[in-house]
């Protein structure tokens, strides 16, 4: 059976993939939202550039016409890049995600590469390998950690048929990567907060703000983008522009941070532990 093995574009995430890189049965499948940092850009590049794999980069292609589903289209590693495009679309269709229903995962990850690995392999024909560590068990399903001898916590779901875990066959945690990673001749070069779609909505408002204040070019792209006449309305109970927790748009966000110092809020979200196992900017999965 096929191993695809879901690249995020993190570290360990990463890492699962060196560990199947020389695996002749997998299959190493990136999803790209157009919203991710120009350094994951180049840290996919790199990784294909040093570790000679075949990574297969899909993007959503949104039919704008509600009802109907969407496809995918396979691009070229030159062709990743920050351009919001998948994005612009499906705010476009559907309207904005907001942080506790954060749809944009499953329209933009998960539906496209169900359907490309079905095409492909055919449907269960196929594993699904994800990058998830034995120290995040609130994102591991009862079944792992019941081998692991981990804890069952009240949130814990039963594991899904053709679901894999790096957990299942690495015991590294965190720090155990971070120390990995420091030994490669390439690393992902930024911090953390930066990770995934630069400004995800799963982020907390201290990590919005701090990539705001690190990427300013950026953050008015997508002020631009996600609060523009554009993203539907209608047929919506909400203003479903605001996006971020206690329903603010991303400028209220920079607002309200506004005077407050970038490397004191940077070394707050380090002592406040939102840097640690399982924080919500470490990695967004296509699966879960």
């Amino acid at each position: 059976m096929k191993k695809v093995i879901s690249f995020s574009g993190g570290r360990t995430s990463a890492y699962l993939v060196h560990l199947f890189k020389s695996d002749p049965n997998a299959h190493f499948v990136f999803m790209d939202t157009g919203a991710e940092h120009p350094s994951t850009y180049q840290f996919i590049k790199d990784i294909v550039k040093h570790w000679k794999i075949d990574l297969v980069c899909l993007r959503v292609v949104i039919n704008p016409v509600l009802g109907i589903g969407n496809d995918y289209k396979i691009i070229g590693l030159d062709e990743l890049k920050q351009d919001l495009e998948p994005w612009k679309d499906m705010l476009k269709k559907y309207g904005s995600p907001y942080y506790n229903t954060p749809f944009c995962t499953a329209r933009m990850k998960t539906e496209p590469f169900e359907k490309y690995c079905n095409d492909i392999f055919g449907k269960n024909n196929f594993e699904r390998w994800i990058g998830m560590r034995l120290d995040e068990p609130t994102r591991l399903p009862i079944e792992i950690l019941v081998t692991l001898g981990l804890p069952i916590h009240e949130d814990a779901k039963h594991q899904k048929e053709g679901f894999r875990y790096l957990a299942e066959i690495c015991e590294f945690e965190k720090d155990d990567v971070l120390d990995w990673w420091e030994q490669q001749p390439f690393d992902l070069a930024i911090t953390e907060h930066l990770g995934n779609c630069v400004f995800c909505i799963k982020k907390t408002l201290n990590k919005i703000a701090l990539a705001a204040k690190d990427e300013p070019e950026q953050a008015v792209k997508w002020i631009g983008l996600t609060e523009g006449p554009e993203v539907r309305s209608e047929g919506r109970k909400y203003n479903h522009h605001r996006m971020y927790r206690k329903r603010l748009h991303m400028s209220d966000v920079i607002e309200i941070y506004e005077d407050h110092d970038r490397d004191e809020m940077f070394k707050a979200l380090r002592s406040s532990k939102r840097y640690e196992s399982g924080s919500c900017s470490e990695s967004c999965e296509a699966l879960t």
